[in-house]
């Protein structure tokens, strides 16, 4: 008898959809709620079961009348609509954008994925790598990203030689990653773990890890751990300090830009009738803010808080100071500012601390070592 070639399609397709549904469902499902879900009777869903595991080679077990795929047993195919297809396209874009370095995982993850869908946007993802391959490779730091993320989805610990900002040397900790969290705003890859070393909450920029090591002991993330909410309140990656509401004027000339871009989920931007808009958004005080703001120039100003106000008019008098000062060429020809004393008053009022004052009176000592904000707080690496 000859085959029904619509039939047969029909069944195919059920059968792709039945992998896609148990593999959503880890603990199962009863036949009933399957058959439910493929329109079809309980009799064809066990004729389906028994086909996943001829065809695809999948392996099940009963569990209180449920139906549990095993897990790694197989992958389902994947079936890419049109927008699926360009949500494809934009994530590798938007992946190659955010790295600096060459990531060979990254090439093959994409490859695979070109292959499902149209060939115009194929023939752009190809590009898109091409265009990868030419960032330099970076072999230490795409072991290191392998070594934790292999621990975080193990739930092992990890034990990290780590090198902390404007710290003298590296320091070896036990971390236990709870996220990997990449940052297109400062093209790096950062790692939030619970710390031993300094028993709390931390946040780790991946290219400062020299060294890592996959432990046997174990652990598990807290239940109520959710990143998004962990970052809700900061601008990029640096935990540190409390929420505050942040009022920000972009004058006229760049009004439209702020009313077209969302930069965070608190932002509310109220047009104002001399052209201006303000922005206000509920954001802790950090570095990542600070930066942002100063990369507007004059075309932004901070209204409030006071304490966000003054960082930012510090920074930018930092940078005037470093292009005004009178400046000695050395011996390479580059130029520095030349190096000037800091008194006790300034230690004392807080200006600088004991450790930079000591730097700063050391022979060969330039302005540019000079951190433009403040050290990082408890949560920031």
């Amino acid at each position: 008898m000859p085959k029904n070639p619509e039939k047969d399609y029909d069944r195919k397709a059920r059968l792709l959809f039945l992998l896609h549904l148990l593999s959503n469902h880890p603990r199962g499902l009863t036949l009933e709620t399957i058959a439910g879900h493929c329109n079809v009777s309980t009799r064809t869903t066990r004729r389906d079961l028994r086909g996943l595991e001829a065809e695809y080679s999948a392996k099940f077990y009963k569990d209180d009348g449920r139906w549990v795929m095993l897990p790694g047993a197989v992958l389902p195919p994947v079936l890419f609509s049109p927008p699926e297809a360009m949500a494809v396209f934009m994530s590798a874009r938007l992946l190659m954008a955010q790295s600096s370095v060459f990531n060979h995982d990254f090439e093959t993850a994409f490859t695979k994925l070109s292959t499902v869908v149209p060939a115009p946007l194929r023939g752009e993802i190809g590009k898109t790598l091409d265009w990868m391959r030419r960032h330099r490779p970076e072999g230490a730091m795409v072991k290191m990203l392998n070594i934790i993320s292999q621990c975080w989805t193990e739930r092992r610990r990890v034990r990290i030689k780590y090198w902390t900002l404007n710290a003298l040397a590296s320091e070896v900790r036990v971390i236990e990653p709870y996220f990997v969290q990449p940052s297109a705003l400062e093209h790096a890859v950062y790692v939030i773990a619970f710390c031993h070393l300094r028993h709390e909450m931390r946040t780790f920029r991946l290219d400062r890890i020299i060294e890592a090591q996959a432990l046997d002991e174990t652990y598990q993330i807290p239940a109520d751990f959710n990143a998004d909410d962990y970052l809700d309140s900061y601008w990029s990656v640096t935990v540190t300090g409390e929420p505050r509401t942040v009022k920000l004027r972009f004058r006229r000339e760049v009004a439209r830009i702020a009313g077209e871009t969302v930069w965070h989920h608190s932002q509310v931007t109220e047009p104002q009738t001399d052209g201006c808009a303000i922005v206000t958004m509920k954001l802790a005080l950090t570095r990542d803010l600070i930066s942002f703001i100063l990369g507007w120039s004059d075309m932004v100003e901070v209204l409030q808080p006071s304490t966000l106000r003054q960082k930012v008019a510090d920074a930018a008098r930092h940078v005037l100071e470093m292009y005004e000062e009178p400046r000695a060429v050395t011996a390479t020809g580059s130029s520095y500012p030349e190096p000037q004393a800091m008194t006790p008053r300034q230690i004392a009022e807080g200006q600088v601390d004991e450790a930079l004052y000591e730097t700063r009176q050391s022979p060969g000592f330039t302005q540019a070592q000079l951190p433009l904000f403040e050290e990082p707080s408890a949560g920031d690496e």
